[in-house]
């Protein structure tokens, strides 16, 4: 009896110590296509670098407490599914992005409206890796989730991509050109979870140039910030990217490994 109980404890042992090494992983799934237009999606998706970086940064600096899913196709999202932990986005909503930087002229910014839509995904992936990071730890949010996530999004962007801050701008230009969609506020706009997508605007371009104000001089310009108000974007980029990074520590694999070495 005492040797099987020997025995439970170290299967037990054994167990936790597979789980808790055990490397859940971040993937790209591409579901079929419905449409001649959406095979053209699925192929520019798969054949930029703006996907995959994604699914590497995430698989490089995070420890998922399950294996995470990023599913383009099918009718629902952009969003985060809690119950499948996946993320979600629809073909169409690419391309409604994609048609947006289109009848805009946005190439004359000398961005295509091909990579203006590749950034603006990206951004909207970080934001939904945000929900999902704070379904999975159980983070704690102080006000509105969507203005934490958008705040994420940026923040990671900058932080850990060479070209972050302008793959937010386009992000940003997204949100401004989502904001011509209204003609008259209704009640809804107001009490919705999201911000208002102006509002969404102007606090991206607002972290982009907080982090940094003399290269990004000219958006505060662009935005009519008093100097007042650029000051405290300054300070706002350097609070949010380090609250966020507080509240992640324990989660990141640098951190992680360095501390407890368990995982070798």
């Amino acid at each position: 009896m005492y040797l099987i109980r020997v025995m439970s404890a170290i299967i037990c042992s054994l167990f936790i110590i597979t789980s808790a090494c055990a490397e859940n992983r971040a993937r790209a799934v591409y579901e079929k296509p419905g449409s001649a237009i959406e095979a053209v999606i699925k192929k520019e998706l798969k054949t930029s670098d703006s996907i995959e970086s994604v699914v590497t940064l995430i698989n490089e600096n995070f420890h998922l407490s399950e294996p995470l899913d990023i599913v383009f196709g099918g009718e629902e999202g952009p969003l985060y599914d809690s119950e499948e932990n996946k993320i979600l986005i629809p073909y169409s909503f690419v391309q409604e992005v994609k048609q947006r930087f289109i009848a805009a002229n946005y190439s004359e910014t000398g961005v295509s409206a091909t990579d203006a839509t590749l950034d603006a995904l990206m951004h909207t992936l970080f934001h939904e890796l945000a929900h999902a990071l704070v379904f999975m730890y159980e983070l704690p949010v102080v006000g509105k989730e969507e203005d934490a996530a958008d705040g994420l999004a940026t923040v990671l962007l900058i932080d850990l991509f060479e070209d972050g801050q302008e793959i937010s701008i386009s992000a940003a230009d997204l949100f401004d050109l989502e904001s011509e969609d209204i003609e008259e506020f209704a009640e809804g706009d107001f009490w919705d979870e999201h911000s208002l997508d102006i509002q969404r605007y102007y606090s991206t371009l607002c972290y982009v140039y907080g982090s940094g104000p003399n290269k990004y001089a000219y958006l505060s310009k662009q935005a009519d910030f008093s100097q007042e108000r650029a000051e405290l974007c300054i300070e706002e980029y350097e609070n949010r990217s380090k609250s966020w990074i507080l509240l992640l520590k324990p989660y990141f694999k640098n951190y992680e490994v360095s501390q407890t070495s368990r995982c070798n």
